[in-house]
């Protein structure tokens, strides 16, 4: 539980309460949180519109930078 809360610590505005919450509540991991609906993040205790807004902001663009990185294609695009 302790690496997964880390992990969910790399968004800013969550520390080590609101990552607890986070996985207590199946949020395990940032992709996870990056295909949440808001309204979910939202039900969770000290979780605020805008903070939600920002962490889902947050992962998505985290969870977008590591899928451009696995693809082949665009690392040829680049080079070509």
């Amino acid at each position: 539980m302790k690496k997964t809360m880390k992990e969910l610590q790399q968004l800013n505005g969550i520390g080590k309460i609101l990552s607890q919450r986070l996985v207590e509540s199946s949020y395990d991991s940032i992709a996870k949180v990056a295909a949440a609906e808001e309204k979910g993040l939202a039900r969770i205790a000290g979780m605020t519109p805008k903070k939600v807004q920002s962490i889902v902001t947050q992962a998505r663009k985290l969870t977008g930078e590591a899928e451009k990185s696995h693809h082949t294609w665009l690392n040829n695009r680049r080079k070509g």
